[in-house]
């Protein structure tokens, strides 16, 4: 994340190919007559985005689409998306009220948003505050989200159905990680009793590099040597509690999610790249154990980015996209008991966009045959559910463009990418709520 607002602080590299390649991908040159008839025949109108709009009725192809999956993921072109983020809690509240969802997973602190948001009392002070601080301020920043965070999640604790917060990113640290990581896991290693709290060096050596990738990840080390060590004792201590705890231990996924920031802390210094599949991966295996272990019971959504929750960007037709893991993709391919997923992903057709804390830009027209140009112009807010789509056309294999990934015109097989998509025809960046941003200097 950039150290105030963003989800990933270096760019993979196909992002950094985006503005040389996106926008000048000759048209392509076959027929989209399938898919192409199903959008225009099949996609709906929805209604408002309005959050507080309590009639439901427009949602309903949604319910229905999404039918009885456990898992439903509703991503985002990119993080500064205000309109996305009003229909993502409208949405949110309805699979609430309506659909039996109970469990809302952030793009944000693994650690924090469990330990420490269970620990939490909950009442609108403290919820208030424990959620400014622990989801990352692209979104608790931003005026459409006030709706979500600040009344409606608050709310729902007055009510025999409160809806549960939690995360699956593997950068923890945010406020209650920053403050509480490192003493809590030496209680967990002094419990344990694992050798390594033994060791003559732990207090004064060991213990001060627990977390220290999540410093590093802002301001990286001068060298190589306290890295190396680092990595060395992370890998200890995780040896060491693999042979006390089970498979599902949630000390595990913590370790499992310092050793992915080290590593990527030691990419940087190789590639001066992040290390983006790898924090896919690990977010992947982070909700698969709230889906397997914490939440089995119960279902969940997931608030992310659309690149995140696509299901394989190998439906892509632009070659560097090959390479790419997404955290939909690794996360569906590892589902037990034909579990059902549901991934909806966003797109616009035309405004601004931009996230908190960086120049605002004009978003790219979509193609002249493009998905957005192909639904009915009268249609602020549209949906599209691929995987009827899919159903009706197991063999179809047509490529297509769309801008579903940070506002820009890619060629995919999008009904393969994607369960379902909404539609925004005008895009317009968050506004400031008046919070402060919380970076990494205000909590030293």
């Amino acid at each position: 994340m950039n150290k105030l607002t963003g989800a990933n602080k270096i760019k993979p590299f196909h992002l950094l190919l985006m503005l040389a390649v996106a926008a000048f991908c000759p048209a392509a040159g076959y027929s989209q007559k399938l898919v192409k008839e199903y959008v225009k025949s099949t996609s709906v109108p929805i209604r408002t985005i309005a959050p507080d709009s309590v009639d439901f009725s427009d949602l309903e192809p949604i319910g229905n689409a999404i039918g009885d999956a456990k898992v439903v993921m509703l991503g985002e072109q990119d993080h500064g998306d205000a309109p996305t983020f009003l229909a993502k809690t409208r949405l949110i509240k309805y699979l609430h009220e309506k659909k039996g969802f109970n469990v809302l997973a952030f793009e944000s602190d693994f650690f924090g948003l469990n330990y420490g948001w269970d620990r939490l009392k909950k009442t609108q002070p403290e919820i208030d505050t424990f959620l400014q601080k622990n989801i990352f301020p692209i979104w608790t920043v931003c005026q459409s989200c006030d709706n979500l965070f600040y009344n409606y999640i608050p709310a729902t604790y007055s009510t025999g159905n409160p809806l549960i917060i939690s995360g699956f990113d593997s950068q923890q640290y945010l406020w209650y990680s920053y403050k509480n990581l490192k003493p809590v896991l030496d209680s967990v290693f002094r419990e344990m009793n694992l050798p390594i709290t033994h060791q003559n060096n732990y207090v004064r050596e060991i213990l001060p590099l627990i977390d220290s990738p999540r410093r590093w990840i802002f301001t990286a080390p001068k060298d190589t040597v306290k890295l190396h060590e680092c990595l060395v004792n992370l890998y200890a201590i995780n040896r060491q509690m693999t042979a006390v705890t089970d498979s599902g231990s949630f000390w595990r996924y913590v370790m499992d999610n310092l050793l992915q920031q080290a590593e990527a802390v030691k990419t940087m210094f190789k590639t001066k790249q992040y290390a983006t599949n790898e924090r896919d991966t690990r977010m992947a295996k982070n909700l698969a154990w709230l889906n397997e272990n914490k939440f089995k019971n119960q279902k969940i959504i997931v608030w992310a980015a659309d690149a995140h929750v696509a299901k394989s960007l190998k439906n892509m037709k632009q070659s560097f996209f090959d390479p790419t893991v997404s955290m939909g993709d690794v996360f569906v391919s590892s589902l037990k008991n034909n579990e059902k997923v549901y991934v909806l992903g966003f797109t616009s057709y035309k405004g601004v966009a931009g996230r908190l804390g960086f120049k605002h830009h004009d978003v790219y027209a979509p193609r002249g045959n493009g998905f957005e140009t192909w639904l009915n112009k009268d249609y602020p807010y549209a949906f599209v559910d691929f995987d009827g789509f899919n159903k009706l056309n197991p063999d179809a294999d047509e490529y297509f463009f769309m801008k579903a990934l940070g506002h820009l015109n890619y060629e995919g097989k999008w009904y393969n990418v994607f369960d379902g998509i909404f539609f925004i025809r005008d895009m317009y960046p968050c506004e400031r709520n008046g919070r402060s941003f919380l970076s990494i200097k205000d909590k030293q």
